[in-house]
């Protein structure tokens, strides 16, 4: 943000100083007076017209740069809430918005033209390079890497940010006390998270018998496959917080990776599981995009088929 910055009071302290010196000199004569104040009367004009036609503030602010697993795989999901948003929820994703701990950062990203986002990729992907922290409570740790397809426009750093920040929220899977999560981008990594075109999708779910109908994510071996479109335009239920959906289509997947199976609503008024296909209904239950409330409590249900 700009700041103007107020005028300067040093001219006036040079002329008090200049009036003072005159002073214990002597009076001068009445002609060399007035053309002294003739003169700082037009010095003190130019100041003022340089002061008020310098630009006012400073340059902006720089722009801010997120039991063992099974290996199933998982039936194909577009995790979606599907139901009016309450004040909880507004006040849920609120939280969601500032980050991890509630740290500001992040926000809700824009929706693209449906029509701008490739169909198709290449197959090829781009490691997210370094690493984060471990987080999690102390027990094993599962390290994974983040990919993005190659072509589809997207930073494979940016999108590591938001999944960083989304398995590091105190929410998440991290609250069960027994996982821990660390991001690198080399070696043998337990999983990968992989933003892919909906053709690259269709390919590698498919290889393990899965449809996912250019539509939707899956979880296959040691892959959380993220389907480009839901990442960027979410569903209609989440089309004003497609942050929030992220963090769903992450918990849900990475959930099935850990070896959480679907469970349906609670009950009515409570707030939908992660592990719930919500996109099915949600059957008087609230969206949620996180598996454990604020308090450390699991968000689950009845278990299903």
């Amino acid at each position: 943000m700009h700041r103007s910055t107020p005028p300067s009071a040093s001219d006036a302290s040079r002329r008090r100083r200049r009036g003072s010196r005159a002073r214990r000199r002597g009076r001068p004569p009445l002609l060399w007076a007035g053309l002294t104040a003739g003169v700082v009367l037009l010095l003190a004009g130019g100041l003022v017209a340089k002061e008020r036609s310098a630009p006012s503030g400073g340059p902006g602010d720089a722009a801010a740069p997120a039991a063992p697993p099974s290996g199933r795989p998982s039936a194909p999901e577009d995790d979606t809430g599907a139901g009016p948003r309450d004040a909880t929820t507004r006040e849920t994703a609120k939280a969601e918005e500032t980050g991890p701990a509630g740290k500001e950062g992040g926000g809700t990203a824009e929706r693209p033209d449906a029509g701008s986002i490739p169909s198709s990729g290449p197959g090829t992907f781009a490691t997210a390079s370094g690493g984060g922290a471990r987080v999690g409570p102390s027990g094993r740790t599962l390290t994974y890497v983040v990919q993005v397809e190659d072509g589809i426009g997207i930073a494979a750093a940016d999108v590591a940010a938001e999944v960083e920040g989304i398995l590091a929220d105190e929410r998440g899977w991290t609250a069960d006390g027994e996982t821990g999560f660390r991001r690198v981008s080399g070696g043998t990594a337990d999983f990968r998270v992989r933003l892919a075109t909906a053709g690259t999708v269709d390919d590698i779910c498919g290889r393990y018998g899965l449809d996912t109908g250019g539509e939707v994510n899956c979880n296959v071996g040691q892959d959380v496959m993220v389907n480009l479109k839901r990442w960027l335009l979410a569903t209609q239920y989440y089309a004003d917080d497609v942050t929030s959906y992220r963090a769903l289509i992450i918990n849900h997947e990475v959930g099935h990776f850990l070896g959480h199976g679907h469970v349906g609503c609670p009950g009515a008024g409570r707030p939908a599981p992660v592990m719930m296909q919500q996109i099915k209904g949600l059957h008087g239950c609230r969206t949620n995009v996180w598996p454990y409330d604020g308090e450390g409590r699991q968000i689950t249900g009845p278990a299903v088929g």
